[in-house]
């Protein structure tokens, strides 16, 4: 392994979270990969906010919260995985309620390559049976790309300049 280029990595990455930090307000922009939230709302044009819980960003148009997945194509899978809905609780599934559009992403590492946007009442009503209706945090729900084009209606968005 080549210390020189480990080395530079660890130095932007460190430049990366001081520039989130302090120009931005955001901490620990790597927790669960939020920095991939911040490109998404950057591109959609919406508020990115420095909260863990509720909506991943604001719409200021409709002055609603907004809900982001993302499928990595460089994971595992080669990117054929599904964009995964966690903790369905009654509290999760309300949260969600307060959305209207959700936006789905399939990304290469860090570059985002397309953006879909699913309607709300579509997608939780499909999830509404995998949730726990309760307190529970159990409930789960996945959805691939193919199921929310041909099934819920996504449609490919383009980004704001």
């Amino acid at each position: 392994m080549d210390r020189k280029s480990v080395a530079k990595i660890k130095k932007h990455l460190i430049a990366a979270e001081k520039i989130a930090q302090e120009e931005l307000g955001l901490e620990n922009i790597f927790y669960n990969e939020r920095f991939i939230e911040l490109f998404i709302a950057d591109a959609l044009g919406h508020e990115y906010g420095n909260n863990t819980q509720g909506g991943d960003a604001f719409d200021t148009k409709t002055q609603k919260p907004t809900e982001y997945k993302a499928i990595n194509r460089r994971s595992k899978s080669g990117g054929k995985g599904s964009f995964q809905f966690h903790w369905l609780s009654e509290n999760k599934m309300k949260k969600y309620k307060q959305t209207d559009k959700m936006y789905c992403v399939m990304r290469d590492g860090v570059s985002l390559e397309e953006i879909y946007e699913v309607d709300t009442k579509k997608i939780l009503k499909a999830m509404e049976q995998n949730s726990t209706n309760n307190n529970s945090i159990h409930g789960h729900a996945g959805f691939s790309l193919k199921k929310l084009k041909e099934n819920l209606g996504a449609k490919k968005i383009e980004p704001s300049p």
